[in-house]
């Protein structure tokens, strides 16, 4: 598949298979890891043995910050260090013995296969076309907007119909036969409470209680 992609959108995942793809995938690693000076020619002599192993761009920038058992390579490339030469150090750690170069970090795909994913996902997120509602559609619609209304009306009435419910329920607690009590009710059965306090006086000389003193002594 023949596909001109800008190198700023170029598909970390894709591994580069025609010699446009590596001019791209190569001008890919250069702006993701911020390497304005790095001499394209010399890197790309470098990766595309990588990319012909099936390593992508993901791949490359991962296995330059970690190894294979995950652990960090080091701090990244300073501007004295050329970036073909840095790279190689860091991909060495990815040869199996020696012999021949790891599985890749990250997996890749090609390509068409990149675009087919692509195209199928944006098919998914397209807005679908509103479908006209038949009658009992529109009954339920019409039905879940009152109920919408209802929820949105005078906050007063519905401080008073929350009042409502609760003594509903309050009411639904009484025994079989027996009526709600009311005000009423409650101030009878306070009357009827005789509330006894004890009396001390206190001598308005030295504040003390003659009453006890005496009971003291």
């Amino acid at each position: 598949m023949r596909v001109r992609l800008d190198p700023r959108q170029w598909p970390g995942r894709v591994v580069p298979e025609t010699e446009d793809e590596i001019d791209t995938a190569v001008e890919a690693v250069c702006l993701r890891a911020n390497w304005a000076d790095a001499d394209r020619t010399a890197l790309r002599a470098l990766v595309r043995p990588w990319f012909e192993a099936g390593w992508s761009v993901d791949a490359l920038l991962t296995a330059a910050d970690r190894r294979p058992d995950g652990t960090r390579q080091g701090s990244p490339k300073t501007h004295d260090q050329v970036a073909h030469d840095f790279l190689r150090a860091r991909l060495r750690s990815w040869w199996e013995g020696g012999a021949r170069r790891s599985r890749p970090p990250v997996a890749g795909m090609t390509l068409g296969q990149w675009w087919r994913v692509n195209r199928r996902n944006a098919r998914l997120n397209e807005p679908r076309p509103r479908r006209v509602l038949g009658a009992p559609g529109e009954s339920a619609r019409e039905a879940s907007l009152d109920r919408v209304r209802a929820r949105l009306r005078d906050p007063v009435e519905r401080a008073r119909e929350r009042g409502r419910r609760y003594t509903e329920v309050l009411d639904s607690l009484l025994v079989p036969g027996l009526s709600p009590p009311t005000f009423d009710d409650s101030r009878r059965l306070l009357a009827e409470i005789q509330v006894r306090v004890p009396r001390h006086p206190v001598c308005s000389r030295c504040g003390c209680r003659p009453n006890v003193l005496s009971v003291a002594a």
